[in-house]
């Protein structure tokens, strides 16, 4: 038995903001505005090898207040703090850089939300700016939840300025429960494999996945401007592609009756890919794995249940009746033990392998563990996976 214990669960959520010529003129002009505070201030970092917010505050406050009177002062301190956590995240080997209107994030003391009116009340360069916003019927189960930071986007091509508002919600512990572990495979052909007999894939994915990178080598191969350019916008509709699909997968996962889904950890298939030819890789790297898994968490934690990381290493070289472990019980999408001549579909194989894995993540109390090592049969031998 154990206890899942969380703190809190966050959330993004995007709302487009309704303004004025003049208001949005306001807000656009704080944007440029911040953007050159924030170089001034990572210049001054990175000259001086510091990214320490108390050292850089004594050297830059007093003259950004003198250049920039206008900007409000809870404003300036924020950019502050965004730019030394900017010069800590490279460790202070290049130099952070905002581009016009990169994303100006606001604290609390300088933005009001309320959902209630669906009114904003937004510090900038010229005073207070009052907005209107209209929340999707998706967000309205977000009313509740605590605003914890906001994020003004500029979308040039729209032309529109989007608030992106981080939410949080304390998560009760969860009573005591027995263990039930889902082993997730993830995969190139299979997109993920679950250890109680459940594929995620269809021909429809593979059909799109496989002209996406015909497209994408023809255009990389003519090499002119236009063909970049269209490059850019096939690779947005690919990535638009890809998370509908993770959403839908990561959705159905999270539905099964289970409180504990075991899957790889991503570092270790890191190491594994290095090993492998230039085209494995880069079919592998045509899907968001790591989306996959950032979907898979949130939508658990939602749930109260959990997620855990296993080894990978030889999990597809494990049988997961006898644990024999050998390179050749793999052949292709067939796992035959050499040693006790088990044989099943092989990403099937390594979802089981990943479960039990994950059964000894939990710890060494006692769980009921699921049906990942029944005995061979008719069915598991000759195993189709089925159409998603």
């Amino acid at each position: 038995m154990y206890v899942l214990t969380y703190m809190t669960m966050n959330r993004t959520i995007k709302l487009k903001v309704q303004l004025t010529h003049a208001d949005k003129t306001a807000l656009l002009k704080t944007i440029a505005v911040a953007s050159d505070i924030f170089n001034f201030i990572t210049d001054y970092g990175f000259k001086n090898k510091t990214f320490n917010k108390m050292n850089i505050h004594n050297a830059t406050y007093y003259p950004l207040r003198k250049k920039y009177p206008e900007m409000p002062s809870s404003l300036l301190q924020g950019i502050r703090d965004v730019a030394c956590e900017s010069l800590k995240g490279v460790k202070l080997k290049t130099q952070p850089t905002a581009n016009e209107y990169s994303a100006l994030r606001y604290n609390q003391r300088v933005i009001t939300i309320k959902h209630n009116s669906q009114n904003i009340s937004i510090a900038s360069i010229s005073g207070r700016v009052k907005a209107r916003y209209s929340l999707p019927e998706y967000y309205q189960k977000y009313v509740e939840w605590n605003i914890k930071s906001s994020t003004l986007n500029y979308y040039r091509k729209q032309d529109t300025l989007y608030l992106h508002v981080t939410i949080e919600k304390p998560t009760p512990e969860r009573n005591i429960i027995p263990a039930q572990v889902l082993g997730i495979d993830r995969g190139i052909v299979n997109i993920a494999v679950c250890s109680n007999n459940i594929f995620f894939n269809s021909a429809q994915i593979k059909n799109v996945r496989s002209k996406y990178a015909y497209l994408r080598s023809k255009l990389q191969s003519v090499g002119t401007q236009s063909a970049r350019r269209k490059l850019k916008r096939l690779s947005g509709r690919e990535k638009r592609f890809v998370t509908d699909v993770n959403h839908l997968v990561s959705k159905g996962i999270v539905a099964m009756p289970y409180n504990v889904f075991a899957i790889e950890d991503l570092n270790s298939i890191r190491v594994q890919k290095r090993r492998k030819s230039k085209s494995f890789r880069r079919r592998l790297n045509n899907w968001s794995f790591y989306q996959l898994e950032q979907f898979l968490r949130y939508k658990s934690e939602a749930q109260r249940k959990q997620v855990v990381l296993v080894d990978s290493r030889y999990t597809s070289q494990k049988c997961s009746m006898c644990e024999h472990t050998l390179k050749s019980n793999r052949n292709g999408a067939t796992f035959k033990c050499k040693e006790c001549g088990f044989e099943l579909h092989s990403d099937l194989n390594a979802a089981r392998n990943i479960a039990n894995a994950g059964i000894s993540c939990i710890g060494r109390l006692p769980v009921n563990q699921p049906i990942v090592m029944s005995e061979p049969t008719t069915t598991d031998r000759q195993l189709q996976a089925p159409h998603f």
